[in-house]
């Protein structure tokens, strides 16, 4: 186990969900490091309520910082109810490619058939999120749809690493497999 799982564990199973609220703190450090810890933590923890009322805040608040794109996050990996409408509110706050790739893949957690398609098109052909391309294919992974697993299929030749991916995509939804090419088959057997 390293070293930021054994904190996480840690933090769970010794301060559980009384940690919640610096948890949430931590998520608008300025150390992406320990951001990160929070965010793992307040994964295990039952921490729905208080995301969805700090995020309610942040965007009552009008102050667009980091800490909104980690509960966003959050929040989209635990599907929160009652934070769908505040996922699409904070499409305003977007500011560059990666916060709009996360809000993005938040909301298609949620099934939203408009960010999956965002996603599908930034995947195919929008030629400056070529270095972004894993970044793309981690938040479309959530996704069933036939058309995105073929879509990766076809970017994987260019970029190995996808299959990684499509692999987890394939042994959530065992379907998806009979749709790859046999090259990509061949590497995920």
């Amino acid at each position: 186990m390293e070293e930021r799982e054994k904190i996480v564990k840690r933090i769970v199973e010794e301060k559980g969900e009384s940690a919640i609220p610096i948890l949430i703190e931590l998520l608008f450090d300025n150390d992406p490091q320990t951001a990160e810890i929070a965010s793992d933590a307040l994964i295990e923890l039952d921490s729905c309520d208080q995301l969805v009322k700090r995020l309610d805040k942040e965007i009552r608040s009008a102050e667009r910082t980091l800490g909104i794109f980690y509960i966003a996050d959050i929040i989209g990996e635990k599907k929160c109810k009652g934070a769908f409408e505040n996922l699409k509110k904070l499409l305003d706050f977007v500011q560059d490619e990666r916060e709009a790739l996360i809000i993005h893949g938040a909301l298609l957690k949620f099934g939203f058939k408009e960010s999956e398609k965002y996603l599908l098109y930034e995947l195919e052909n929008d030629p400056y999120m070529e270095e972004l391309v894993m970044d793309v294919a981690i938040e479309l992974s959530s996704s069933n749809n036939p058309e995105v697993i073929k879509a990766l299929s076809k970017k994987a030749e260019e970029h190995p690493e996808l299959v990684d991916v499509i692999q987890i995509m394939c042994e959530r939804e065992p379907s998806l497999f009979e749709l790859l090419p046999e090259n990509i088959r061949e590497k995920i057997e």
